[in-house]
C-alpha cells in the first residue's frame, strides 16, 4: 500500500492558452530585452533560474502561436 503523498498528487495539467501571434512576438520580445539587464556574477541562481524559465514560457508561446498560425492556413 503506497502511503506517501506523492504518490496520491497528480502532475498539474499543462496550460493550453496560446496567445496570438503578435502578442506572443511582443512578450518574447519584452522577455529578451529584461535578461541582458541581468548581472549573472552578482545574480543569484534562482533569479538567472526565473530568467531563463521567463524565456522558455515565451519561446513556447510564441511557438505554439506560429502552430495554430499554421494550422489556420492549412
Amino acid at each position: 500500500m503506497q502511503s506517501s503523498i506523492a504518490h496520491t498528487v497528480f502532475p498539474a495539467p499543462r496550460l493550453t492558452y496560446t496567445p496570438p501571434l503578435d502578442i506572443a512576438r511582443t512578450m518574447a520580445r519584452q522577455a529578451l530585452n529584461e535578461v541582458p539587464a541581468l548581472d549573472s556574477a552578482r545574480a543569484n541562481s534562482l533569479v538567472l533560474a526565473r530568467a531563463f524559465g521567463g524565456i522558455c514560457e515565451v519561446l513556447r508561446q510564441v511557438l505554439d502561436a506560429l502552430d495554430a498560425e499554421d494550422g489556420r492556413r492549412a
